[in-house]
């Protein structure tokens, strides 16, 4: 079993300790910082605004997006799926006659 990294996120003044993978250092890294660029875009646009609610909006944004991408490569491979399949008709039709 590969070990785990311990690193340091800094988000919203706050410093969070994850676990990583060593490849997935440089992704933890790199989410952390849009993150907090994104918390401190919306920080300033709101100045009123709790810090924990301008995160949970951040949350529920980027999870909208993880879902929609989600939603967008299923239906890319169906049709990726659709199109093998196809070829493979006319291989095998091209073949047989």
């Amino acid at each position: 079993m590969e070990e785990l990294l311990s690193i340091n996120i800094r988000i919203a003044g706050r410093n969070y300790p994850l676990s990583v993978l060593p490849e997935d250092e440089e992704t933890a890294r790199e989410a952390g910082r849009l993150v907090n660029e994104r918390f401190l875009e919306e920080k300033n646009k709101k100045k009123k605004r709790d810090d924990v609610d301008i995160l949970a909006v951040i949350a529920v944004m980027n999870t909208v997006r993880w879902l929609e991408a989600r939603t967008e490569k299923a239906v890319l491979q169906e049709k990726i799926t659709q199109r093998i399949n196809r070829l493979d008709e006319l291989i095998d039709s091209t073949l047989t006659t």
